[in-house]
């Protein structure tokens, strides 16, 4: 059943995306964009009914089955123009298979994105639902679109697999930029970086285990940053005035997904900047600015603020200037500078399983951190990730090197503002959150691989040997991406017993993954109703 729904899913997904395609007035045919499309319009869709509706079986079967409607009607209008698109789709997401058969999910699984979902599926949203868990406080979207994957026969396992739909969608974005023989005559350096970063996911981000609700965002700034490369370069064709404005379309709502995902993400927005900076952007912006899409944009980035509000009494938890204290539901100024405190002290490796530093202020302090985060941190993952790093740029590298000969005489790809931008983002980086899976992953390698792709690109070499090689990367990486999930396979069934031939369901402690559907249905009586339409509770100070 888990396969069968993972490609039922899949299918609905990319209905909704083209309706709202249809609705928005971009109409794509590209089933990777289509796809993102249909996963933002499901989280929207979740974020909107959750106050209203219980997610159980029915609604969720009615949901996916509306959505495999419009997949129907999307076959039978575009069918002779996507065939070879489909063929691509269903052979990576077959590849997918391996990726979502999983034994046991990583630790914050159990703590609060299983029990979040979960809560979902049985009541309707409640307000300050922050108490029971500080991971509930600032909900990733991840969680409302889990909700909706809620099924008959399948149950709560497939609230897992929402990270392999954003990597299944990104890596046919991508691969149809690498191979787009129009973007390598004009703008090669887009050909090259949509290269990388493919191969990069696919390699460094191979376990669904790790996840979470990180890097499913990382792979999105990866595609917005070649998005904008690809707009600001993209000046000098007739027809790129629709072009550009189809690709802002998108831009706009990747940036919502994407601070639906972690309030961190929040810090990207400056991107949006690189739109009115460029003259053949700005041509079109007060169009694009009043067009539906960013309407629906904008909607999406208020629900994101509002469940964020409900949960913990603040816009952007926790940051205390976003948040109110006179609200039944609030937390006190001091609980959330000892949380904000907290995430710097982990990220800078005062926190760890084994210790925790005495004074956290002095030591998240300047640079008090620093020898501690080197020897603790920096020497454990980041150089092993700098290594992994340096290994792909130079097997990418050795694979065009006899082709790097002849330079083009006119080669200048506009990218410094981006650039800056995510230097920029890296310095906020290291001095406030210094830990990978809070943005540096993609700020790293973005600063290491776009002056590499931008040397590539300057020489002259044809489209067909780009392709050739790109092609045996791809290969070689997709080979590296089954074999690591095999071996990962292979060792789950040493460690949990488990064998997807018997049971592909994950491994779950019942007491531990219920625990606080188990508190609310002891404890009702504690539970003021709230008189949405189904049935709902608030959570409050008193009754924590």
């Amino acid at each position: 059943m888990l396969i069968f729904y993972f490609y039922l899913i899949s299918f609905s997904i990319i209905g909704y995306g083209f309706i709202l395609s249809k609705f928005l007035k971009i109409n794509s045919m590209q089933i990777g964009f289509i796809g993102l499309l249909g996963l933002s319009f499901l989280i929207f869709f979740s974020y909107i009914t959750s106050i209203f509706f219980i997610h159980n079986y029915q609604f969720n079967s009615l949901t996916l089955g509306t959505g495999l409607i419009f997949f129907i009607l999307f076959l039978y209008l575009k069918f002779n123009f996507i065939q070879k698109e489909l063929k691509i789709f269903l052979a990576i997401f077959t590849l997918l298979i391996i990726f979502i058969l999983i034994g046991k999910n990583h630790d914050d699984f159990s703590y609060y994105h299983f029990p979040y979902s979960y809560l979902l599926t049985q009541y309707t949203h409640p307000i300050g639902l922050g108490w029971l868990n500080n991971g509930f406080r600032n909900p990733s979207s991840l969680f409302f679109l889990n909700s909706l994957f809620y099924l008959p026969k399948v149950d709560f396992f497939l609230f897992h697999i929402s990270p392999a739909y954003f990597l299944g969608f990104s890596n046919l974005i991508l691969l149809k930029l690498i191979f787009d023989k129009n973007i390598y005559n004009k703008i090669k350096i887009v050909n090259f970086l949509s290269l990388l970063v493919f191969l990069f996911i696919n390699i460094f981000f191979y376990r669904l285990a790790e996840h979470g609700t990180d890097k499913s965002g990382q792979i999105i700034v990866f595609l917005l940053v070649i998005l904008f490369i690809l707009l600001i370069n993209n000046n000098k064709d007739k027809l790129l005035n629709y072009e550009n404005s189809k690709v802002i379309f998108f831009v706009f709502i990747l940036l919502s997904v994407l601070i639906s995902l972690k309030p961190f993400y929040l810090i990207y927005i400056p991107l949006v900047f690189v739109i009115f900076y460029y003259s053949h952007l700005k041509k079109n912006i007060r169009k694009i600015l009043l067009s539906k899409t960013v309407v629906y944009s904008l909607l999406f980035s208020l629900l994101v603020f509002f469940y964020n509000f409900i949960n913990s009494g603040c816009l952007v938890y926790p940051a205390n200037f976003t948040c109110f204290s006179n609200l039944s539901w609030s937390f006190d100024a001091k609980i959330i500078k000892d949380v904000n405190q907290w995430y710097e002290l982990w990220a800078k490796a005062g926190a760890t399983p084994h210790h925790i530093v005495e004074d956290r202020a002095i030591y998240i302090k300047n640079f008090n951190w620093f020898n501690s985060w080197i020897e603790n941190y920096f020497f454990y993952k980041v150089s092993d990730f700098l290594l992994g790093l340096v290994i792909l740029i130079l097997i990418t590298y050795f694979t065009f090197k006899e082709n790097l000969k002849k330079k083009i005489s006119i080669h200048k790809p506009k990218f410094n503002l981006i650039y800056f931008i995510i230097f920029i983002l890296f310095i906020e980086w290291f001095l406030k959150h210094p830990a990978l899976r809070y943005g540096g992953y993609q700020l790293i390698s973005l600063l290491l691989f776009i002056p590499f792709v931008n040397f590539l690109s300057m020489f002259d070499f044809k489209y067909d040997i780009f392709k050739r090689k790109g092609f045996i990367l791809i290969i070689i990486c997709l080979t590296i991406f089954v074999s690591r999930n095999l071996l990962r396979l292979d060792k789950e069934l040493k460690l949990y017993n488990y064998n997807p031939f018997v049971n592909m369901n994950y491994n779950i402690d019942k007491k531990f993954y219920f625990r606080y559907i188990n508190y609310i249905e002891n404890n009702k009586d504690q539970f003021p109703i709230i008189n949405f339409i189904g049935k709902n509770f608030m959570l409050t100070k008193k009754n924590k």
